[in-house]
């Protein structure tokens, strides 16, 4: 342990403070409008949910950059119907895109997020069959309106069987970030 702490703080150390300075990283928070499919001929609700966590841009090459980070997602939805059952499926999500800056402030990113399942509920019966890693894309756009604070707008479509009898996830989101460039 003492060795991969020394080892990690070599490497932190020759890192020149310049390529240090070009990475952007900070925290967001938001909602997002969560919407899905079922098996049965039942109908579905769109859900409002939570994200939060950190966020980073570290520079490839010129304008792109690599987005990434560790964030907090919930995916809810609610099965219409007698009775309606409310599911949520909370996740570690770890997004994986490839970030197009227009200017320091403003850039569009697509990608993958690695979703990793932390629990799963329902209002009635159990979630069974739930997918993890959930690996749906996404795309969107993030703006600086001030030096520290900013938003990022993303869609995000996960295609494909979710969990037994839910497939198809969907989401819209807002978050805002808070930077530390």
């Amino acid at each position: 342990m003492k060795k991969l702490a020394l080892s990690l703080m070599t490497v932190v150390g020759l890192m020149s403070s310049s390529a240090l300075a070009d990475i952007d990283y900070g925290l967001e928070v938001g909602i997002r409008s969560q919407s899905g499919d079922v098996d049965s001929g039942a109908s579905t609700s769109s859900q409002m949910g939570f994200q939060f966590g950190a966020t980073a841009h570290f520079p490839i090459s010129g304008p792109l950059h690599l987005r990434t980070g560790l964030l907090y997602t919930q995916r809810p939805l609610t099965v219409d119907g007698p009775p309606e059952n409310k599911v949520t499926m909370n996740y570690l999500d770890i997004p994986v895109a490839l970030m197009y800056k227009f200017e320091e402030y403003a850039g569009v990113f697509a990608g993958v997020s690695l979703g990793m399942n932390l629990d799963k509920n329902a209002d009635i019966g159990n979630v069974t069959g739930v997918k993890s890693p959930l690996i749906p894309l996404l795309i969107g756009a993030s703006f600086k309106f001030a030096p520290d604070f900013g938003i990022a707008l993303y869609y995000e479509s996960a295609s494909g069987e979710v969990a037994d009898g839910l497939k198809d996830y969907r989401a819209v989101g807002a978050n805002l970030q808070i930077t530390f460039d």
